[in-house]
């Protein structure tokens, strides 16, 4: 019987970066997909440049057809392709790719591989062929194990959900960055923003320090009016300052003791809560106002993960912002390491 298995599906992916090895289970393989060496210019793509990819399969079993009809007609195992492909770009801080399935259910499909025609920068961290600093994961497929808790562990539905959705979002910043900054860095904001709805905070833990007084006076003057100082300050705790408590407070010491910097801009504990808040300004005036800020977020050829400088810009609380946010390298260094230290706090990472 030479027809692909219907309990077997099988994906391409692929990386800017290039990793060896092979993740082996019972259940999962995810290993290489070889190119026709024989073609001299195929294997330029193992070496860092801007025409690096390196393609792999990803395939896991399933259960038969006939056990899952009765719950849902139509099975699309598509979705279980990008999560393995966010997981993977959030475990080794690189960009991974979905080209879709091979085979499903029994047949056989046409994958799309135009993303091998894209160059890349491969002097950015997410496509150089090293480790990235941060949680360091070695470039070896054997390190997907790290994450088995979550392809076999039991975990809880809503850590599940949030780290998921978290995790495509950072998965796409990586992907459209070189093309769309603006959009990568939203979508950087977007994974923050949802990692912080996961957790709860009393008021008063969100309300900075001036911001109580300012209530205190105005229930002074005003006593009858604890209705309205509700509703304000419900508005003002929706999002930005909840985004803001919850990333700094999964930025730990050991973080600011490494940078992606080459010579200077890197993050520092000082000023974090600023530059937190100030990339969730940056995002808010361009959703509000449009004003465009991608060609200020690009590290260039150093990798400064903030601003050298103060940007010369004609609205200057718009300047303010940009001087303060930090860079999408910056930003991206911050999300990651955040998401890995949520995942290890709810038992779904696996430390060496």
């Amino acid at each position: 019987m030479l027809r692909p298995d219907k309990s077997v599906q099988k994906v391409l992916l692929s990386t800017t970066s290039r990793l060896v090895g092979e993740y082996v289970h019972e259940d999962l393989l995810v290993t290489h997909a070889w190119p026709n060496f024989s073609v001299p210019k195929h294997g330029l793509r193992y070496q860092q440049s801007p025409i690096s990819r390196s393609a792999y399969i990803f395939a896991f079993d399933t259960p038969s057809d006939s056990e899952l009809l009765e719950k849902t007609p139509v099975i699309q195992y598509s979705y279980y392709a990008d999560i393995i492909c966010s997981y993977l770009s959030l475990l080794y801080g690189k960009r991974f790719d979905n080209h879709g399935l091979t085979e499903e259910s029994g047949f056989f499909h046409l994958p799309s591989l135009s993303q091998f025609n894209e160059l890349c920068d491969p002097n950015l961290p997410q496509n150089t062929h090293k480790p990235r600093i941060d949680l360091s994961v070695p470039l070896n497929l054997e390190e997907i194990s790290r994450l088995n808790p979550l392809f076999f562990g039991s975990i809880d539905d809503r850590f599940l959900n949030t780290f998921r959705a978290a995790c495509k979002f950072y998965s796409k910043a990586l992907q459209v960055y070189e093309n769309d900054a603006e959009i990568a860095y939203l979508n950087l904001i977007t994974a923050g923003e949802v990692l912080s709805n996961y957790f709860h905070y009393s008021r008063e833990e969100l309300i900075l320090d001036d911001m109580k007084s300012l209530i205190l006076e105005f229930n002074r003057l005003q006593p009858d009016s604890n209705k309205l100082i509700e509703a304000v300050t419900r508005r003002l705790l929706h999002i930005k300052r909840r985004f803001t408590k919850t990333i700094a407070s999964l930025l730990d010491e050991d973080f600011f003791l490494r940078t992606e910097s080459e010579q200077y801009g890197s993050l520092s504990h000082k000023d974090i809560q600023k530059v937190i808040s100030a990339a969730y300004d940056l995002r808010s005036k361009y959703v509000h106002s449009g004003i465009p800020f991608g060609s200020w977020i690009r590290s260039h050829d150093f990798n400064n993960e903030i601003q050298i400088g103060r940007p010369l810009v004609e609205d200057k609380d718009f300047g303010k912002i940009l001087a303060m946010a930090p860079t999408f390298i910056g930003l991206e260094r911050i999300i990651r390491y955040c998401l890995l230290q949520f995942a290890k706090q709810n038992g779904a990472y696996i430390e060496p």
